[in-house]
């Protein structure tokens, strides 16, 4: 897991995060990293991130204090298709939320994630993400929100 890293989106790599592709089944679930990339110029509050094996560009995250939910959010997670299924996105999760919690001081991260999203759903609650049985959004965009104590 050593290999794994959060690192700073930079004049550098900018585009060639907003490149990397979740793939068809993925795309369903998570926005493009460019409208996040753009969504967290503009709405105050979210850190962004690539995600690196090693040298190697293979995700993308965003995440911060949600006002709307108000609670820590992880809001974007993202490993790019052609590294899906080696294990990267559970690797990812942990830096990922082992951070939020050292930077952030909290006590619980929510994420959410539409009903069908089997995937990232198994991913989740392998992790220790536990359904609150809440959900949000509206009726055409409904996501179940998980949680994560610390």
């Amino acid at each position: 897991m050593d290999n794994i890293k959060l690192i700073d989106i930079t004049a550098d790599n900018w585009e060639e995060i907003c490149c990397l592709h979740p793939g068809k089944e993925g795309a369903e679930f998570v926005a493009p990293n460019a409208f996040s990339i753009a969504q967290s110029v503009y709405e105050k509050g979210w850190i962004i991130k690539g995600i690196a094996k090693d040298d190697t560009l293979i995700g993308f995250t965003m995440f911060g204090y949600s006002k709307e939910m108000e609670a820590y959010e992880l809001c974007r997670f993202m490993i790019a298709q052609r590294y899906q299924g080696l294990g990267y996105g559970a690797e990812a999760l942990k830096v990922i939320v082992d951070f939020m919690f050292s930077h952030f001081k909290c006590k619980e991260i929510y994420l959410s994630t539409a009903p069908n999203n089997s995937r990232g759903k198994h991913i989740y609650e392998k992790f220790g993400l536990v359904s609150t049985g809440e959900t949000c959004g509206d009726e055409d965009d409904i996501e179940e929100i998980y949680c994560l104590k610390s």
